[in-house]
């Protein structure tokens, strides 16, 4: 069985979907290739799939069935497979948002045991997560020094060298091929976006905490030029507090789809939206 199949719906880029299937089934069977492949689909062309790896051509309805049936996928993975391509093709934020959630929705229905307990430990510590991105957007060069000091606040060397072993062995960064420039080991995620919805609150509590207590580190000492902070106190219906995070829900969703195209990242950043009550319910008299 393909494990890249087999974690397809782990991926937020069927692009790198397709590549790792690729990688993974030529180690596996000597005879794979993409003219193997592309015979066994239909295509008339032997670099088509290269070619849409590669993000030279897009993928089009005829040929997601095509590779549907070629890859012999599941109703589910086909679902999934589809709404990937339109989360990763469209031009419109509306688009993306819609395909966003349709691959939500489909996640939901899916028993990510493996993904459960890798997340799971993700977020037992506040720094893994930044780490990760920093590992694939910053030249650190293999540095585990320089890699501690780029986070804010800084962890040890060791720290930050464990994160690098446990990200590599959940699979969430691999190690990129040797391109004979840079001279140094380069990383890339094998997903943008994890999903914590399928965690137990309780395991999320710590990290949630910490996070929190970085965001009060952040307002007090941050320039305001390097942080945003606005604390409104508001009375108002149930009817309003859910418009409020509706809009709050769509602003979020957009931020997110916006930083997901970013090439030109310069820092992380943790994004945190909280709407919470400070009073009981007001009793009017009728």
């Amino acid at each position: 069985m393909s494990i890249a199949l087999e974690r397809l719906f782990d991926y937020d880029d069927f692009r790198k979907f397709l590549q790792d299937y690729f990688e993974e089934q030529k180690k596996m069977r000597a005879v794979f290739s993409h003219r193997f492949f592309a015979a066994k689909a239909g295509f008339s062309s032997s670099s088509y799939c290269l070619n849409v790896i590669r993000g030279r051509f897009n993928l089009t309805p005829k040929s997601i069935e095509k590779i549907a049936k070629a890859m012999d996928f599941k109703p589910l993975q086909k679902s999934y497979f589809e709404a990937l391509v339109q989360y990763n093709q469209a031009n419109q934020v509306d688009q993306r948002e819609n395909a966003w959630e349709q691959i939500q929705q489909i996640r939901k229905q899916i028993e990510f045991t493996h993904i459960t307990t890798r997340e799971q430990l993700y977020f037992s510590k506040w720094y893994y997560p930044i780490v990760r991105e920093l590992a694939v957007s910053s030249k650190w060069g293999g540095d585990y020094m320089t890699l501690a000091r780029l986070v804010d606040p800084q962890i040890t060397t060791d720290e930050a060298r464990e994160a690098i072993k446990n990200l590599l062995e959940w699979g969430l960064i691999r190690e990129l091929p040797d391109d004979g420039k840079s001279g140094t080991t380069r990383y890339e995620e094998t997903a943008q976006m994890l999903d914590a919805t399928r965690i137990p609150p309780m395991a999320l509590r710590q990290i949630r905490r910490e996070y929190i207590q970085h965001a009060i580190g952040a307002v007090e000492s941050k320039p305001k030029d390097e942080r945003f902070a606005a604390f409104t106190t508001l009375a108002m219906s149930e009817s309003s507090y859910n418009y409020a995070v509706e809009v709050l829900e769509e602003a979020r969703k957009k931020i997110i789809s916006r930083a997901s195209n970013d090439t030109n990242v310069e820092k992380i950043y943790e994004l945190m939206v909280v709407a919470f009550p400070m009073s009981k319910k007001v009793k009017k008299e009728v």
